[in-house]
């Protein structure tokens, strides 16, 4: 799948403004995601985690086969965008492409 290229400026402009979190238990403990990324290949427990965190938040996840791709092939399963704009926008942009 070929990244998308505003999801990629979005994830770069939350990583240049530090307002991403990286791994699952970061996400859930800091409770600041607004929305979160996740790789297909994150482990199920993992994924369940995540899920109970997005039920009790109301935080979206959305699930991606390349997020790994997004940071040059490093193994991130899991990343929580904290500013609400870009987090609008990098959903709205990945539901509109589906």
């Amino acid at each position: 799948m070929s990244l998308n290229r505003k999801v990629a400026a979005y994830i770069g402009f939350s990583i240049k403004a530090r307002k991403i979190l990286y791994g699952y238990e970061s996400v859930i403990s800091s409770k600041k995601a607004r929305l979160v990324l996740c790789d297909a290949e994150l482990s199920e427990h993992s994924m369940k985690k995540v899920r109970k965190y997005s039920e009790e938040t109301g935080v979206t996840v959305i699930v991606l086969d390349d997020l790994s791709d997004y940071f040059g092939g490093k193994p991130i399963k899991c990343i929580g965008l904290v500013e609400e704009n870009l987090a609008l926008a990098t959903e709205k942009e990945l539901k509109g492409r589906r």
